[in-house]
């Protein structure tokens, strides 16, 4: 018998660990060895912190605040002020002493869990924490207290064995919870402007996994990886509510740059990232396909990839596929592009999946070459990540998919995507005058972003509303639409278009130091100054070739007329780009406005 509320999400975690106590939950790698705790356990470990957390004082809908990496602690922690009636938000480690300041006095913690050392001196230093005094709880033990922060270990041992004394509190506080009770707070990004704490409901986040169970993507055994900052809805949902939803197994990697191991380590059935992590995977993989386990394989790599990419784009473009082609393409996934997968760690990987921001058709291609089709989703923090995406086997050009069962989608007179769902949020934290802007009259969420769908019922996103590029002669232009046919090109990263009430489009390219200097080498150019490079006339003649062919497949007015390289590449630490990868285009802007006043100072050629 169920003694939670059943419209909360601790009934998933309660239900999992009756139907499959000794299944595998979360796992961590240490010393290249899986440690596994089991759904019983997992329960466990959750009520005991819940206790702790009562122990501490924690009332109902109070806020709890994680500054931590992807692990068993977070996800614990997480859930147990859940178990409280209480409300997580998990702070990103990349914002800002200023960004971080926000966040603290708006989601006001009752508790904070740290990391260490070094997240703890950052949570003390706030003004907002100095003043109010919140618990600080650390997960790693450095020497004795110093800001009479609380030993992790020591704190849950004490809710285990104070956990009868608040049994029947634990019990009365989930059994209230109702479906329209918030259980996160997920701060966005902030493009512009701070960011706004989206209120994620126990109904939201529930619907959202049942709707892409209901979708036909976790019908398998659910393994994943939590890799992902826990701030970013999407990690929370592949590696918090879509667990409870499927009894699936996840494995915390503590650290995106160890992701490469871990695919091989796990082998996942399901794996979603961003659009940046799919092309440093990408890179890995020509290095693979480079070194000598493959290249004596060349020919029959060559054959094979050619096929099925063959294949993946007459489906891509809703093309008839016929029955030869079908049959040489399975078999090609069975021969040594199977080895390649599995070299890869994606050879179990049932669901590959992109979303955050859109993906490369090249990227697309090369990874359909090697039988790992990535689908795309759509969402946003707003609509508790996820509200249209491909299925499995229906990926088409430019298409994000169908929306999710129980989603609608509306198409504005501006082109601006409205959205109807039981994910969307009933607002943001402290924010009615935002509220007020995010529904229009019927209760739609306005998305903020424009698109169009097709007459198979397919979304598509062609811009953010926001993002338009309105030229001197009013054309609307999209840059995303020029951006994506340039970035990663070569020895270009990024790319941003700038032409907003001016005359033509330009445009900024980053080429990171390193691809310089590969560059160079293989063209036998002398010197490794990366300034320099990237004013060689080879370099620009390379760039000026990428731009150019991106050019031909664009109107006269979306053209980029000039560009500026720039020796560098935007990250989420310098500050150009949102926690998401995003580009910060006003931070952009204001810290290359004489690159772009120059590019528009030339005279025409």
């Amino acid at each position: 018998m169920e003694t939670t509320s059943s419209q909360s999400i601790c009934a998933l975690l309660e239900r999992q660990a009756r139907q499959r106590p000794q299944a595998p939950a979360v796992s961590e790698l240490h010393d290249g060895e899986l440690r596994t705790t089991t759904w019983a356990d997992y329960h466990q470990y959750v009520l005991d912190t819940a206790a702790a957390f009562l122990d501490l004082g924690l009332q109902a809908r109070e806020t709890v605040a994680i500054l931590a990496g992807n692990r068993i602690e977070h996800l614990v922690a997480d859930l147990a002020t859940a178990h409280c009636g209480a409300v997580s938000v998990t702070l990103y480690p990349t914002l800002s002493a200023e960004q971080l300041a926000h966040v603290a006095s708006d989601a006001e913690p009752r508790i904070i869990v740290v990391d260490g050392p070094a997240s703890l001196a950052r949570i003390t230093e706030l003004p907002w924490v100095e003043q109010n005094r919140p618990v600080l709880v650390t997960l790693d033990v450095d020497g004795e207290p110093t800001h009479g922060e609380l030993h992790w270990q020591k704190l849950t041992a004490a809710g285990a064995g104070h956990r009868e004394q608040h049994d029947a509190t634990l019990r009365s506080r989930q059994a209230a919870i109702r479906a329209h009770d918030a259980v996160t707070y997920v701060y966005t990004s902030g493009t512009t402007g701070p960011s706004k704490g989206a209120v994620l409901t126990h109904g939201s986040m529930r619907w959202m996994a049942g709707a892409i169970e209901r979708a036909g993507l976790t019908d398998y055994e659910y393994r994943g990886i939590s890799y992902l900052p826990l701030a970013h809805v999407a990690e929370r949902l592949w590696s918090i509510y879509l667990p409870l939803q499927t009894g699936g197994h996840v494995l915390c990697c503590p650290a995106p740059e160890r992701l490469a191991e871990y695919l091989h380590v796990f082998r996942p059935s399901f794996f979603m990232a961003v659009p940046r992590v799919w092309e440093k995977l990408l890179q890995g993989a020509e290095r693979l396909l480079a070194s000598p386990a493959f290249s004596s394989r060349g020919d029959e790599l060559a054959r094979d990839r050619d096929t099925l990419l063959r294949e993946w784009a007459q489906r891509y473009d809703d093309m008839p596929v016929p029955a030869a082609l079908r049959m040489q393409a399975a078999e090609a996934r069975e021969g040594v592009l199977r080895d390649v997968r599995a070299a890869l760690g994606l050879d179990r990987t049932l669901v590959p999946a992109s979303g955050a921001a859109p993906i490369g058709d090249d990227v697309r291609g090369f990874f359909a070459s090697l039988g790992v089709e990535i689908i795309q989703g759509y969402g946003l923090t707003e609509t508790s990540g996820v509200v249209a995406c491909e299925r499995l086997g229906t990926a088409s050009r430019g298409s994000v998919g169908l929306p999710l069962p129980g989603a609608e989608i509306h198409i504005a007179d501006d082109g601006e995507i409205l959205v109807s769902s039981p994910g969307n949020t009933p607002g943001y934290r402290n924010r009615p005058d935002a509220n007020a802007e995010l529904f229009d009259a019927r209760g739609w969420l306005h998305t903020g972003d424009i698109g169009r769908v097709d007459e198979a019922g397919r979304l598509h996103i062609t811009d953010r509303k926001k993002d338009i590029i309105i030229t001197a002669a009013g054309k609307n232009i999209s840059p995303t639409a020029i951006e994506f046919r340039v970035a990663g090109q070569s020895f270009i990263d990024q790319v941003l278009t700038f032409g907003d009430t001016r005359p033509y489009v330009v445009a900024l390219l980053t080429a990171p130091p390193e691809n310089l200097l590969e560059f160079a080498r293989d063209q036998g150019i002398s010197g490794t100054d990366p300034d320099e490079l990237v004013h060689h006339p080879a370099v620009l003649a390379k760039a000026q070739r990428v731009v150019d062919e991106a050019n031909s497949h664009l109107s006269r007015p979306e053209q980029i007329k000039r560009f500026r390289l720039l020796a560098t590449t935007w990250t989420v630490e310098s500050g150009e780009l949102t926690p998401t990868f995003k580009l910060r285009r006003a931070v952009i802007h204001r810290r290359h406005a004489d690159d772009l006043a120059a590019l528009y100072a030339q005279r025409d050629q």
